[in-house]
């Protein structure tokens, strides 16, 4: 049978949908590097710590690839190519599966490391991995003890010693024999975990889809709108619905491997059986306050997985202004004009806490003052200095920016959709975001209702004292 009789069939089930099972975005980290420089070493941490934390991840170990599936071919240049392609289309099938995959392989050509990245772009991410340990270096390690033999005659065509190695000219990483195994393994998880997100693209997304959404609420908020009023009392304008069609219609046409949360549609428990994630959105956070017209009301998404915030954004409308913040990246503002084309996560104003843990200034409500915050903050007037008021998330705004220093928030009131973004913000800030009892908050729940409040502290040591009986 001739290729021209071959029909390959195509599966039915796309990548997002694996995505939701696996959680992992198909990619492919391609270890290159001279026989005992540390390939599989790396790339066996990696994958355990992949999948001890969730995620879908396979290692192909180049010398247990020639005992099964190359098993037959030899170590001349023409064997080591054929070698090379049968392991890419075998990465290429994993990948596809929906799984994270190190390839562990000397590979010693550009041209066949180029062969492997046309094999599997543009459709799984492609990433060369070079363990930069030096000939000598490898001689000195020798854990198989290939270099002695090597030197010795009695192993032909041995690379490093009687083969050549081409080294990468752009890998997209670079590990020095002189890196621990266990940092290089981290940076390859963080990476997997950021593709998985691809994170880059989600901030971006998430920044466009506020700004278009602050447009269309503007419109109403210039104009008319409707209101109503939901079944807890709180109510629900044209430009909550509006909003939050734009943004649920960008994220299932951009991320159609991610649940969402929304505030205004109905709740649903497919979201907590999702290993990709899920965005946490509120289409308009501060009804109260955009129906007063004192322009302190935000569009907030927060985007989550493995039950902790990963990326938010908050956009205030009557401003003009973005904040946003990623893990481990850091948190900032920028205007909406300062979106520019060539935006990537750290443009804006990198924000920070202040350093009071004393003649605090208090973060509070505009809208929905209480009685257990008035107690809190009678009890401790001898540390505060002031008191500021905001509506919607706003509050964990001024604290992000230094320009408050704590906030608490009593009750049963907010949900995840107010407090997502907010949460991430200010922890990439550098504040401390906890319930009242101290513990952290976990994204992603099945009852997303903070039952046991939050509080926000620019330091530990700004911690109110709590009255007796008050939580």
């Amino acid at each position: 049978m001739t290729e021209q009789n071959l029909t390959p069939f195509a599966s039915r089930a796309a990548v997002p949908e694996r995505m939701k099972i696996t959680g992992s975005r198909p990619a492919v980290y391609w270890m290159t590097g001279l026989s005992g420089s540390g390939k599989s070493t790396v790339a066996a941490l990696a994958e355990k710590t992949l999948i001890e934390e969730g995620h879908a991840a396979l290692m192909i170990d180049g010398d247990t690839v020639r005992t099964g599936l190359c098993r037959g071919l030899g170590f001349s240049p023409e064997d080591r190519h054929e070698n090379l392609r049968r392991i890419a289309e075998l990465a290429k099938i994993a990948a596809r599966s929906g799984m994270t995959v190190f390839v562990c392989t000397i590979s010693p050509t550009e041209a066949d490391r180029e062969q492997a990245r046309a094999i599997l772009s543009p459709e799984i991410r492609f990433y060369e991995v070079w363990m930069a340990a030096t000939v000598e270096e490898c001689a000195a390690r020798d854990p198989k003890g290939l270099y002695k033999k090597a030197y010795a005659g009695e192993i032909r065509d041995f690379t490093g010693v009687s083969a050549p190695y081409e080294p990468p000219r752009n890998p997209a990483f670079t590990f020095p024999a002189s890196s621990p195994a266990e940092e290089c393994a981290a940076a390859l998880v963080r990476s997997a975990k950021e593709t998985d997100w691809d994170l880059e693209r989600l901030v971006r997304t998430m920044l466009d889809a506020s700004v278009a959404a602050s447009s269309k609420i503007m419109e109403f908020y210039d104009g008319t709108y409707s209101v109503a009023y939901k079944e807890d009392a709180s109510p629900l304008t044209s430009a909550d619905t509006a909003s939050n069609e734009l943004l649920t219609a960008v994220f299932r046409r951009e991320f159609p491997e991610f649940s969402i949360l929304s505030e205004e549609e109905t709740d649903s428990a497919e979201r907590l059986s999702n290993n990709a994630g899920v965005f946490i959105i509120d289409p308009l956070d501060g009804t109260k306050e955009f129906l007063s017209h004192n322009g302190e009301f935000c569009v907030s998404i927060g985007f989550a997985s493995e039950h902790r915030v990963r990326a938010g954004v908050i956009a205030v409308p009557a401003q003009r202004l973005l904040y946003y913040a990623a893990y481990g990246h850091g948190a900032y503002r920028l205007s909406f004009d300062a979106l520019t084309e060539d935006f990537r996560i750290g443009t804006g104003e990198r924000l920070a806490v202040s350093d009071r843990r004393d003649k605090l200034i208090v973060a509070a409500s505009r809208s929905h003052g209480d009685a257990e915050t008035s107690a809190l903050l009678a009890a401790n007037e001898d540390r505060i200095l002031s008191t500021v008021t905001a509506g919607s998330c706003l509050k964990g705004c001024l604290i992000a920016e230094g320009r408050a220093d704590v906030h608490y928030r009593f009750g049963a009131f907010m949900k995840e959709w107010d407090t997502a973004a907010m949460q991430i913000l200010c922890e990439e800030a550098g504040a401390v975001f906890t319930d009242l009892h101290g513990r952290p908050v976990r994204a992603n729940r099945e009852d997303p209702v903070n039952r046991d409040g939050f509080l926000i502290l620019n330091h530990p040591e700004s911690a109110l004292t709590m009255p007796d009986g008050l939580i």
